[in-house]
């Protein structure tokens, strides 16, 4: 009797679920037609124009012609006449969690995602911490960029410095698996399944790591599926190394300069040994063949020129020199993204220091208002490892774009003028945002 009862109930089951009875249907994804805008897309070699973004869900459905365009029935209508229209900016260097404070986190991304920023990349910090903020982003708990972030790894000397153990609490640095010593002796390929198993996007490579090292780090996890980034310099490792290895991408302009240091430090200090600007002067022939490497390979430079602009003494370089070497590896064809390498509180105002790095760039390294934008945008995604969802206004991809009062292509200041942020579909009015007070750190 029980086998009868179970044969006849079963087909009743799988009815009932296809029928809706036991799991309610997802609805309709919302379709909103945004219209008459002048729209730079960020695709290559397209013109601007007024077009009308059609959205369906998180996705940008269809890019069209603004003339001759018919609503649809389904569509809402956003009136966007007079306003220009970009692809979400990203920022590609950002230290979301080195303190590990929720609230001060969830300020700065709620100040980033009004300023426009859509996606950003965390290079380093407590991986808990990051997690929590990636689900509730992912999730739309709270207003946020999308979040990609980094599981670091260095040589075991560097995690004698008291700030390592700050993205460590409770644990000890260099040993959790988001902040891992690793050298000869490390079963690499356990190294990176615990990075990936934190759900980093990629590896960073840090400091105290050797040419050797870096390029076995780099394989292995290029092979489990993760980016690879590092510092442009990781000691006894030159930025040449770096390059060689098949590093992704590699941060800061100014530690270019270490390819014509003689010797090369043997190790990350702090202070750190700062770039012979004298040998930089003797040796510039070194640095052409590097970023002639770097250009070849697809290798590309996140800048960070606003770190050094806020605050040069004590560090690498001066100002000065890390823009002057931004602007030649910009002359020699390397892709440039924008980061700015700060964290909650580094930067007051109500805007991301993310519009002050590409000023810097566009000022101070000659790159033009078009170029700046592809820094933040296309080549922001390739940077993180997401350009088939982020970087242009394209059919597919996701649904995320600026609306601006002002055109950032006749002065990239006009990046201030956001009237609107859409990320994944989601309107971020801009006149909705109030800076929070300073949280406590």
């Amino acid at each position: 009797m029980g086998s009868t009862f179970a044969r006849k109930l079963v087909p009743l089951l799988l009815a009932a679920i296809a029928g809706g009875a036991w799991a309610d249907a997802a609805p309709e994804p919302k379709r909103i037609a945004w219209v008459g805008a002048t729209v730079h897309d960020g695709t290559e070699g397209a013109a601007d124009a007024v077009r009308v973004l059609v959205t369906r869900g998180d996705r940008i459905e269809a890019v069209r012609p603004a003339e001759g365009f018919r609503p649809e029935r389904d569509m809402a209508v956003v009136d966007l006449h007079g306003k220009f229209v970009i692809p979400g900016l990203i920022n590609t260097h950002v230290h979301l969690a080195t303190a590990a404070v929720p609230d001060a986190a969830r300020q700065y991304l709620r100040r980033e995602i009004y300023s426009g920023v859509t996606a950003l990349r965390d290079m380093a910090g407590d991986a808990r911490l990051l997690a929590e903020l990636k689900r509730e982003a992912d999730f739309d708990e709270i207003a946020s960029p999308d979040i990609e972030y980094a599981a670091l790894m260095a040589g075991p000397e560097f995690f004698s410095s008291p700030k390592t153990q700050q993205a460590a609490r409770g644990r000890v640095a260099g040993e959790v698996p988001w902040m891992q010593a690793v050298d000869e002796r490390t079963d690499l390929a356990l190294a990176v399944a615990r990075a990936k198993g934190v759900g980093a996007s990629g590896v960073k490579v840090y400091a105290d790591v050797s040419a050797p090292l870096l390029a076995a780090i780099a394989r292995q996890a290029h092979r489990q599926g993760l980016q690879v980034w590092s510092h442009a310099a990781v000691f006894p490792a030159r930025p040449s190394d770096a390059v060689d290895a098949g590093v992704d991408v590699i941060s800061h302009a100014c530690m270019l300069g270490y390819e014509t240091s003689d010797p090369m430090p043997r190790r990350a200090s702090h202070p750190p040994v700062p770039v012979d600007v004298g040998q930089l002067a003797r040796h510039g022939d070194r640095v052409d063949r590097l970023l002639a490497r770097m250009k070849a390979r697809g290798t590309i430079l996140d800048a960070t020129l606003f770190v050094y602009f806020s605050d040069d003494s004590g560090i690498d370089c001066s100002y000065a020199v890390a823009a002057s070497l931004a602007a030649r590896a910009h002359r020699a064809g390397v892709v440039i993204s924008a980061g700015t390498d700060d964290e909650p509180g580094d930067y007051p105002g109500d805007f991301s220091a993310l519009l002050k790095e590409l000023q810097l760039l566009h000022d101070d390294a000659g790159m033009s208002t078009s170029q700046v934008l592809r820094a933040a945008t296309l080549d922001g995604a390739r940077a993180i490892g997401r350009e088939k969802d982020m970087g242009t206004l394209e059919a597919g991809k996701l649904a995320n774009f600026v609306v601006l009062d002002e055109d950032p292509l006749r002065d990239i200041r006009r990046l201030d003028t956001v009237s609107t942020t859409v990320r994944g579909g989601i309107a971020y009015e801009r006149s909705a945002y109030q800076a929070a007070a300073p949280a406590a750190r």
